[in-house]
Order: structure tokens, then C-alpha cells, then sequence
């Protein structure tokens, strides 16, 4: 069996796109994405889903919204579910990746995540401490032009309570440039996003497989 892989997303799904290629290829050998989700019914990550003939679950935070109308109780609840929703799969992931999954998750999810000894990775276009959350790659761009900053970057990184501020696992600096605009700096940090997301992917499948916490039988003996 190949080291299994679930993939949480929001939106176009470009990243997740860059993982479905790298599985069973150099890149990300011996692995195998059993199941994405996601908090939009519309979103194309899906429809590659479907291309790729991969299992998919629309997963959407409204419902708790109605049922829950304070704020912080439907959140609490979603991620609740959330969580067994991915912990009573048929097939236990090895490893979860959020790849554009425009939600926050809360210790009530990371909890019982971690209880299973699952290791959650997220991308975030910045370098580490700079740049938390939504915005990254505009506030990067707006420090730059003030003279605040000189270079930004591309982080997969370990997901915690914290926002953004888990364990770097990869990082990717990127050079800002003179007259680039912000349209010109996103789509070059999205060129760094998509080789960032495989080889953190399987930098910590690696780690696990050589810790024994992922179990392969196919003969072989690493990602690397």
C-alpha cells in the first residue's frame, strides 16, 4: 500500500493539481492521495478530483452556521466533525495537507488529529514570521515598496493553534523586484508554490517512514 495522503482544499485547487502529478513519480514516489476535501461545493479542486477518478467530500462550515449561530460554537462544532469525518475513513491517512484550504482549524480539530498521531502541513506564501495569515503575498509586496523589505518567500510548514507559526518544514526565499507588480509577484510565488507543496509532502512522509509511523509494502525504503 502507498503511503496514503489527504488533501484539504477551498478553491481552484492548483496545488492539489501539482500533488495528483508527483504521485508514483520520482517526485513523490510510493504515494497515493485516497481522499480530498472540501469547505466549497464549487470549487474546481473537484472537478480535477473527478479527472483523476480520486474519492471527494464537500464538507461546507454553513449548516453549523445555521445550527450554531454564535460564530466561535459553529466553528468549534465544524472542526469537531471535521475530524472524525477524516478519522473514520475506511483508509487512515498518513499525512493531511492543506493545500488552499481557506479555513483555520481549531484546536478542536487539531486535537483529536494529533491524538492519532497525524501530521497536518500547510503552504503559505511568506517566509516564517512574516506575513501570518490572509494577505501574505500582498503585504510583502506593500513592505517591499516602502523599503521595509527586500525578499518573501513560500513556507510549508507543521500546522498549529498558531496560525502560520508551526515548524517550517521547507522554505523557499523569493527576490523581490523593481516595478514588478503585485499581479506579476503573486504569479511568480505560485511558480514556487507548486514544486514547494510536493517536496514538503514528501520531506515529512520520508521522516515518517524512517521513524516506522508509515508503513509501506512495497519494497521500498524511502521517499528520497
Amino acid at each position: 500500500m502507498p503511503a496514503k495522503i489527504l488533501v484539504l482544499i477551498s478553491g481552484s485547487g492548483t496545488n492539489l493539481q501539482a500533488i495528483i502529478d508527483a504521485c508514483n513519480t520520482p517526485k513523490l514516489p510510493c504515494s497515493q492521495i485516497t481522499h480530498v476535501i472540501s469547505n466549497r461545493k464549487n470549487a474546481y479542486g473537484l472537478e480535477r478530483c473527478r479527472n483523476a477518478s480520486i474519492p471527494t467530500t464537500v464538507f461546507s462550515l454553513l449548516p453549523y452556521k445555521k445550527q450554531y449561530p454564535d460564530e466561535s460554537d459553529s466553528r468549534e462544532h465544524y472542526d469537531a466533525a471535521l475530524a472524525k469525518l477524516i478519522l473514520d475513513l475506511p483508509d487512515k491517512p498518513d499525512i493531511i495537507v492543506c493545500a488552499g484550504w481557506m479555513h483555520i482549524l481549531s484546536p478542536t480539530f487539531l486535537a483529536p488529529i494529533d491524538k492519532e498521531d497525524i501530521p497536518i502541513i500547510n503552504l503559505h506564501p511568506a517566509l516564517p514570521g512574516a506575513h501570518d495569515g490572509k494577505g501574505a503575498i500582498e503585504g510583502a509586496w506593500e513592505a517591499f515598496q516602502e523599503g521595509k523589505e527586500k525578499e518573501t518567500g513560500v513556507m510549508i510548514h507543521y500546522v498549529i493553534a498558531q496560525v502560520d507559526r508551526g515548524e517550517p518544514i521547507l522554505v523557499q526565499k523569493v527576490d523581490m523586484k523593481e516595478g514588478e507588480s503585485l499581479d506579476e509577484l503573486t504569479q511568480r510565488i505560485h511558480s514556487f508554490e507548486h514544486p514547494s507543496i510536493v517536496e514538503g509532502t514528501r520531506r515529512v512522509l520520508d521522516k515518517r517512514l524512517k521513524e516506522g509511523k508509515v508503513v509501506l509494502d512495497t519494497g521500498e525504503k524511502g521517499f528520497s
